[in-house]
């Protein structure tokens, strides 16, 4: 009787293949029998202090405090429905800061982002089905204390309505942008029997000088990482 042993995979190699690759590796790995052992099990959320989006994410800091008669977070009850089947909670707040400028932060958080249909739920679609005309506008290293968190910058426009947006998702404590980026994550994570968390973070403002409004954003976003516990912070900004 011969005995065909499964492949080893690296990790560190999924940086360098193609989506068909990724595809191929997994069709061999399953065809000698590992379905079993590729099944992930292992849920990381609970084994990590417990994530309430309400309680964890200040109300108050550095500049920025929660005003609940600013402008409000671009939303839609159908896509809001949509949205609870793949995320445990979601939260929408607006922050304004001393000059009275607003930052529209919308997060949502999943126990299990295995899956690769929370793709289908990126903030470009969400504001495309809202009427809004997408403009993308790359991917951008966004600056942190020591560390870079790379993000998705686009700019919606609906009538005379403009809005910057910058965002990203999580993976567990890892950082990534939708996409293939994204999906190597889920696989790496897959193989070692991992079922991960993570996070959609959204932040937006009103303003038609893009440079401007995306530097408000990463001044935003510097703050509120200080602000956050040493234990929650890897897990909205990675390391």
């Amino acid at each position: 009787m011969t005995v065909t042993e499964a492949p080893v995979l690296k990790f560190d190699d999924l940086r360098r293949v193609t989506g068909a690759t990724v595809v191929a590796l997994a069709a061999m790995l399953l065809s000698v029998g590992g379905a079993e052992a590729l099944k992930p099990s292992r849920v990381l959320a609970d084994e990590l202090p417990a994530l309430d989006l309400e309680t964890v994410i200040p109300k108050r800091f550095g500049d920025w405090v929660v005003r609940a008669d600013a402008a409000p977070v671009v939303s839609d009850p159908t896509l809001d429905a949509t949205l609870a089947k793949f995320y445990s909670q979601t939260l929408a707040r607006t922050y304004v800061n001393s000059r009275g400028q607003a930052i529209m932060l919308s997060l949502a958080y999943g126990k299990n982002q295995n899956s690769w249909n929370t793709a289908a739920h990126r903030p470009e679609f969400c504001y495309d089905a809202q009427g809004f005309t997408v403009a993308a506008r790359g991917v951008h290293d966004l600056p942190l204390a020591g560390h870079e968190v790379p993000s998705v910058r686009m700019v919606g426009t609906k009538h005379q309505r403009q809005e910057p947006v910058t965002y990203w998702v999580t993976l567990a404590d890892t950082v990534t942008v939708p996409g293939f980026r994204r999906k190597l994550q889920q696989v790496r994570y897959g193989l070692q029997g991992q079922i991960v968390d993570g996070l959609l973070v959204r932040m937006s403002s009103l303003g038609h000088d893009e440079a401007e409004e995306f530097a408000l954003h990463e001044a935003f976003a510097r703050e509120w990482e200080r602000a956050m516990s040493p234990d929650m912070r890897p897990r909205f900004f990675g390391h």
